[in-house]
């Protein structure tokens, strides 16, 4: 069995009408818990693996929410037109990496993430596991 990693990772939303191929490994793994990443995903915090935006590309139709971040970034989520599924975030405080909601990621992929970003807005039932490093808002650049 080889542990070499492959070549392309692909993303789909659940319907399989919008998609995402990425060329190249995720650069970072975090966990947000920001309002926004909360509401859009309707979860208590958005797992996401980010790529670089310049091996990434996506088709099918898609709906765009686009608003200025706590960051104070503009950001942009990209959601499947046909089920909602948000799939891509794309920030223009990083507009070298494309994020992809790591629970849309096809296998063989295990999410790891380095960071948890906006620690400060996460739910009180939600815990941070140790030896993670938590950031009170976003990562330190």
């Amino acid at each position: 069995m080889s542990n070499a990693l492959p070549e392309t990772w692909s993303a789909r939303c659940r319907c399989g009408a919008f998609t995402a191929r990425m060329s190249s490994p995720p650069v970072l793994q975090l966990v947000c818990h920001c309002t926004d990443c909360r509401a859009v995903a309707g979860t208590p915090f958005s797992n996401f693996a980010f790529f670089r935006a310049r091996d990434a590309e996506t088709s099918g139709a898609t709906t765009k929410r686009e608003f200025v971040a706590d960051s104070g970034h503009a950001t942009v989520r990209e959601c499947c037109a046909q089920c909602g599924d948000m799939l891509i975030d794309r920030t223009a405080g990083f507009p070298k990496v494309i994020g992809v909601l790591a629970e849309r990621i096809d296998g063989p992929f295990t999410f790891t993430p380095q960071h948890h970003v906006w620690a400060d807005s996460k739910l009180p039932a939600v815990e941070i596991p140790p030896g993670v490093t938590a950031y009170p808002r976003g990562a330190a650049a």
